[in-house]
């Protein structure tokens, strides 16, 4: 079977400008030193947050808590199986980008070792969602993790639409760890800086680094991210009520969308895909 059979486009689109790429590529991250400069400089970090998480309580628990998990790496990074199959460049720029963005997320957790708001604030002073976590807490992981996803799109030349809606979500998914509670706005634009960036760094990496094309390593991404899936389903526990209708919902969708590239998959013969 071809190579090209398996790389199918996910939208078909025309090149974007030089320029254009340029500002898919660093307006994210350059957006997030300039707000972090600001924040510290005006030392507003503490205000800022008592007006989203007041402002932003108004949505729900329910909906706060069910956007907030899209940004948890066991759900998150589920993405990768509907492209199992059908794009390997992607599925291999994926996981070498989410080794930079662990790298970043726990290596600031450990260099920082900051306090969280609830571990700040009195309680009560502020509207907290799921559990009171206290530490580590520069930079947002979740929001980390979303900005991969969204960052990998961005990368690719897909309609600037596409890319706008999956910006827009992982803005939501940051802006709800203020609203949960759990962090602080510049804990939010770290995770927003870090995993951008980890997105072009993998992207980069991915496109002169071929060695995970190889047909064994994406059937061993398929059968781990396919048990990741079905642990998430049955026993992963987010820590957040009411919200695992909408995780097992989520766990299902991305089988079931992976089944015809995983067949594909797993009945190709060549070497790399």
């Amino acid at each position: 079977m071809p190579a090209m059979d398996l790389k199918t486009k996910l939208v078909e689109t025309h090149p974007g400008s030089s320029q254009a790429k340029s500002v898919w590529t660093w307006g994210v991250p350059l957006f997030s030193i300039l707000a972090l400069a600001i924040i510290l400089a005006t030392g507003s970090n503490e205000a800022l947050f008592n007006f989203l998480n007041l402002a932003m309580s108004s949505a729900g628990d329910t909906w706060w808590g069910n956007i907030t998990i899209l940004g948890d790496a066991s759900l998150g990074l589920l993405i990768i199986l509907p492209l199992l199959g059908r794009r390997p460049d992607l599925v291999w720029q994926l996981v070498l980008a989410a080794i930079f963005a662990s790298l970043w997320s726990h290596g600031m957790k450990e260099i920082f070792s900051s306090s969280r708001p609830p571990a700040i604030l009195q309680a009560g002073s502020f509207h907290l969602i799921g559990p009171m976590l206290e530490h580590n807490s520069f930079p947002s992981g979740h929001t980390t993790t979303i900005f991969v996803l969204a960052g990998l799109l961005a990368m690719q030349q897909l309609s600037a639409k596409l890319k706008s809606l999956m910006l827009a979500l992982a803005v939501v998914v940051g802006l709800s760890r203020i609203a949960c509670g759990v962090h602080w706005p510049m804990d939010v634009l770290g995770g927003m800086f870090g995993g951008w960036l980890s997105a072009v760094a993998g992207v980069t990496l991915g496109q002169h680094w071929k060695s995970g094309l190889n047909v064994q390593f994406q059937r061993a991404l398929a059968i781990l991210f396919t048990l990741l899936a079905t642990w998430t389903m049955f026993y992963y526990d987010n820590g957040i009520a009411g919200t695992w209708a909408f995780q097992f919902i989520f766990c299902t969708i991305c089988l079931l969308l992976s089944l015809k590239g995983q067949y594909r998959l797993f009945t190709v013969g060549h070497k790399s895909i």
